[in-house]
């Protein structure tokens, strides 16, 4: 990739990996994976089922941002570290974007109901995404096991990259811990793809 070219799930029409064909793009993004397995890259992912909770959109989005902060802090705790959280700058204007840190400033001020802010040792900043490749990884284990779970072949094909990296709890399972659902439905697993399944619960 040319330098300067941000990745994406999708990419940017016209851009070079737009121009670069499917199977380029399908390589970068495995090759993107096993690079963030051999330098122990833990991830944690928070999807919102829409068709079980017919939240407001701004609602669910604090909601995801308040499980996904949880699972920081538990990773920090676990591993003994203190990190910062940078995010890729939500859409809008500079409004927009004054309005999202102040609510997420109280989850570095206060905490969640099931965690208090401890590990994570500033408040929350956001960052343009193509000037940190972090954000550009982040955005692909993201969309790839979104992809996964909705059993998509082209997230279903990267489960067993996604898997070594996602958090597990002291039970070795990813489900709750690298990989949330909300709302939590008992089922899952029993009604999903056997692969999808393997993912949540670690059924292999």
């Amino acid at each position: 990739m040319p330098g300067g070219e941000e990745f994406k799930w999708k990419p940017s029409k016209g851009s070079w990996l737009d121009n670069a064909g499917g199977e380029v793009v399908k390589g970068a993004r495995r090759r993107m994976l096993e690079i963030a397995g051999q330098c122990g890259v833990r991830t944690a992912v928070v999807i919102w089922d829409r068709g079980c909770a017919d939240w407001d959109k701004e609602y669910a989005a604090n909601a995801i941002l308040g499980y996904l902060y949880e699972r920081i802090e538990r990773e920090l705790q676990t591993t003994n570290e203190r990190g910062v959280v940078i995010a890729d700058e939500p859409g809008g204007g500079r409004k927009d974007q004054t309005k999202w840190l102040t609510e997420a400033l109280d989850l570095t001020t206060v905490g969640t109901t099931y965690v208090k802010p401890d590990r994570v040792v500033m408040p929350i900043v956001t960052a343009p995404s193509d000037h940190v490749p972090h954000l550009q990884l982040a955005d692909l284990v993201t969309a790839a096991t979104t992809a996964a779970v909705a059993g998509l072949r082209n997230g279903l094909e990267l489960i067993e990259l996604l898997k070594p990296l996602a958090r597990r709890n002291a039970c070795g399972r990813i489900g709750g811990s690298g990989l949330a659902l909300v709302p939590r439905d008992p089922l899952i697993g029993l009604n999903a793809p056997t692969k999808v399944a393997d993912l949540v619960l670690r059924r292999c």
